[in-house]
């Protein structure tokens, strides 16, 4: 029976060419978001090796937690005097004074973009070699990466200026590298002398770490420096900084993994639709042979197993040419996540055996089970029942299966509707909706049947019509399996356009009835934890259009295993540029300390003001704080956590002193454009602060929303492409399955024009009823979701009309497109060929 599959394959390899495309395709996805992110994870991890290489150990601030939401936390500078206490021990050979952070270069009035700023530190010490010029031996001279120079079209000897607290006119005298490269994988780099590094970052005598080397082991090292250092100073092996350092920035990575990964898995299901039709047909067609091997004695397992091996065989190949077309597609998705504002660093491609194997073996089994449905009613079918042309061919479902889709389904959306009831709202709202998508593929067939009728009627008027709707009604399975594939991608898609635009709309509405502010100021890098100095506060203070002027401040804690953010805002001015709403206490009780947090945080936990806080700070290690006031969610998400401190709390909690955004209304009898123009005018100093209005300043808020659903929204269309070959697969395939009957029909007098349009008329009965399907399961699947999400954060649902009906007419238009060859193969059949086929 082996030899059988092999030799049926090579005899309808052409049959099957579309199957092996769909399982191409899917695997293609798996392998291409597997090697990306073990790319990313292994550039990351050679990046911070190398960067921590040449020191044994590292001396720096102790904190609770190295960094939170892919971001590093800022460390309280070390006092000067710690290097020498560094440099008496009798084992240290070396220790070298470092002093770094984050600076922006300028060059003239234009914004050259962020950097991190450092000591230049010769080797084997340093991690960047020098690759053109000189090092930095005197203030106002800086290196940068050779990368970031050709970037920006910087060359040795051009004038820059470095921007941190304070501005610093620097000179570029040379160019580096990173290891063996031009520069490091992700971001900028400029070196300096260590006064200017401390002079920019406004760090006094004071620094960021001590690098330090000995002829010990960084084992035996680490307690030495430990028992003369101060308990609030850490001393880190290289080890342990690589580490920490690639486990941050691959933090980055982690909602770019969770996108590729769910396409996989949508493009592997829209694939798995496609191969159980072909399946279905090709056995469909071979009835009588397969009666045949059962006459000579074959069982119906042996048949069964024979149409197993030929799916394993299929699977095989396709698996493995969607290995290598992945491998190959990683440097198009790289780019893609480019275009969308997500960084992946630059380096070859890591190609483990474990991506291989997993991809290989989830090309197999989507294979096989998407053909054991197929493969079981053809080892069903009795020797003398298969001498029938239509024994494969089923026209109802079984009462079980009919009984289990409905349960499935009513049961998954239950569950789905369970999450503003009950906590894990995500995890509740994903088993419920795969419940229900398992619940709709079992009753497809029954349940499409009347939609398919309707959809027929309408072109039953002619002749070609009506046989295109016979034919559509007489394979259920066949037309549901089809319909299916294109309508679960049109779904996915109209749900990322209804969950992305009422995310969008509720951030915008939010904002808007919240927010009172004429303008806003915020750092045109949107950094996670904003990028506004200080220093710029009281620049606008004293701008005489100004009248009221408050800012707000970003930090991380870790709220136990997670990592939280949190505002610090002033109490006592917030509420003249914001309607702040409290369900209890007041927002100027936090002018004595406290936190206050919002109401779903406070329904969640059963807190209540009076209540104490445990949190956890970077700075001071697990700090109690006490409930001072609940504020509405309106207001929260607004001002985007989900908790506050006044400015003073944050100033003791965090090291960081950079504003997210400033709060600006106008002084009486100033209008908010004279206002804008005014603070531009003011803050010309200041390239990388905007002045924004609230369309700006929501533009901004939702930029993140629409680079993670724009990415979704085009792999979905490279998925969808899958769908489109179900239907020209389908119609190909029963072309050759009613080529008698299509003969029949020529020879009493239909023309090639109408047999085209029948095979054309049954592809846009699958294409309407597909976009149908598809729009209600989308629009059902977001009313769950966003139940879901809106006990998470205040949300309505916004259905984008016009965007859904594009995307319906997209959809449309590619499914009558995939009936134009089939159409046109099944108008040139011979009519003398096709009676006498048997």
């Amino acid at each position: 029976m082996i030899r059988f599959a092999f030799a049926q394959v090579l005899a309808h390899r052409l049959r099957l060419a579309l199957t092996v495309v769909a399982v191409m395709l899917g695997v293609a996805f798996v392998t291409g978001s597997l090697v990306l992110n073990d790319t990313a994870q292994k550039l990351f991890d050679d990046q911070f090796a190398t960067a921590s290489a040449g020191a044994d150990v590292t001396v720096r601030t102790a904190t609770a937690f190295d960094s939170g939401m892919g971001v590093e936390v800022e460390r309280d500078p070390l006092p000067a005097a710690t290097l020498d206490s560094v440099r008496d021990v009798d084992a240290v050979t070396d220790a070298v004074p470092v002093a770094k952070g984050a600076a922006r270069l300028e060059q003239g009035t234009t914004d050259l973009g962020s950097v991190q700023l450092s000591t230049w530190v010769d080797e084997p010490v340093g991690a960047y070699p020098l690759r053109d010029g000189a090092a930095p031996t005197s203030d106002g001279e800086i290196v940068i990466d050779k990368n970031t120079a050709d970037a920006l079209g910087l060359r040795i000897g051009d004038a820059v200026t470095v921007v941190g607290d304070t501005r610093v006119d620097a000179r570029v005298v040379g160019l580096v590298g990173f290891g063996d490269g031009d520069g490091p994988p992700v971001g900028a780099v400029a070196l300096s002398t260590l006064t200017t590094a401390q002079s920019v970052l406004g760090l006094g005598d004071g620094l960021s770490e001590i690098l330090v080397t000995s002829e010990l082991t960084a084992g035996e090292l680490q307690p030495l420096l430990a028992d003369v250092l101060a308990d609030d100073v850490q001393v880190a092996t290289a080890q342990d900084l690589a580490a920490a350092g690639a486990e941050q920035a691959a933090a980055n990575l982690e909602m770019l993994q969770v996108v590729l990964i769910a396409m996989s898995v949508a493009a592997l299901i829209i694939g798995a639709f496609l191969i159980a039709n072909t399946f279905a047909i090709v056995i469909s067609q071979r009835t009588r042979e397969l009666a045949v091997i059962r006459a000579t004695g074959a069982t119906g397992k042996q048949v069964l197993a024979s149409v197993l091996v030929e799916a394993l065989l299929v699977g095989a190949l396709a698996s493995t040419v969607g290995v290598l077309l992945g491998i190959v597609s990683t440097y198009g998705l790289r780019a893609l996540a480019g275009v969308f504002g997500v960084s992946i660093p630059s380096g070859e491609l890591v190609i483990e055996t474990r991506t291989v194997i997993i991809a290989l073996t989830v090309g197999v089994l989507v294979t096989l089970v998407s053909a054991v449905g197929p493969a079981r009613r053809a080892a069903a079918v009795s020797p003398l029942a298969a001498m029938r042309s239509s024994a494969a061919e089923t026209r109802g479902l079984g009462r079980g299966r009919l009984i289990t889709g409905t349960v499935l389904l009513v049961a998954g959306s239950a569950v789905a509707a369970l999450p503003g009831l009950a906590a894990g709202p995500i995890l509740l709202l994903g088993a419920g909706l795969v419940l229900a998508l398992v619940g709709v593929v079992l009753i497809a067939p029954s349940a499409l049947r009347p939609l398919v009728s309707l959809v027929g009627a309408a072109s039953a008027r002619t002749v070609p019509g009506q046989l295109a709707r016979e034919a559509a009604l007489r394979a259920p399975r066949r037309t549901s399996a089809t319909v299916m594939a294109l309508a679960f991608g049109l779904a996915l898609m109209s749900f990322v356009s209804i969950v992305g635009g009422s995310v969008k709309a509720a951030t915008g509405e939010q904002y808007r009835e919240v927010i009172a502010a004429d303008v806003v100021i915020e750092s045109a890098g949107q950094e996670m934890l904003g990028g506004v100095h200080a220093a710029v506060y009281d620049e606008v203070r004293a701008v005489s259009a100004v009248g009221v002027a408050t800012r707000l401040k970003y930090g991380h804690w870790k709220d136990g295993r997670t990592t939280s953010a949190l505002t610090g805002l002033d109490p006592e001015l917030i509420t003249e540029v914001a309607q702040i709403r409290m369900v209890d206490g007041d927002i100027a009780a936090l002018s004595a300390g406290g936190v206050v947090i919002a109401e779903r945080v406070a329904t969640e936990r059963e807190l209540a003001v009076g209540d104490e806080l445990p949190m956890t700070f970077a700075r001071l290690g697990e700090t109690i704080l006490p409930i001072v006031g609940i504020i509405a969610d309106g207001p929260a998400q607004a001002l985007q956590t989900d908790f506050f401190v006044s400015l003073d709390t944050y100033g003791a909690l965090f090291t960081e002193d950079m504003d997210a955004s400033i709060f600006v209304l106008a002084a009486a009898g100033t209008s908010p454009a004279e206002l804008s123009t005014a603070l531009e005018t003011a803050l010309e100093d200041h390239p990388t602060v905007q002045v924004r209005d609230q369309a700006a300043v929501i533009a901004g808020r939702t930029q993140t929303v629409d680079q993670i659903f724009g990415l979704v929204t085009v792999l979905l269309a490279f998925a969808m492409v899958i769908a489109v070959l179900g239907i020209a697969n389908t119609l190909a395939l029963s072309i050759v399955e009613r080529t008698r009957e299509i003969g029949v029909l020529r020879s009493v007098g239909m023309s090639r024009r109408s047999v085209a349009l029948m095979v054309q008329a049954e592809a846009v009965i699958v294409s309407v009823v597909a976009v149908v399907t598809g729009l209600l399961l989308g629009v059902a699947a977001s009313v769950a979701a966003i139940g879901a999400l809106s006990t998470i954060a205040p949300l309505r649902m916004e259905v984008p009309v016009a965007q859904l009906a594009v995307l319906a007419g997209v959809v449309a238009v590619a499914g009558l497109l995939a009936g134009i060859a089939p159409a046109a193969r099944a108008a040139k059949l011979p009519v003398l060929e096709a009676i006498a086929h048997a």
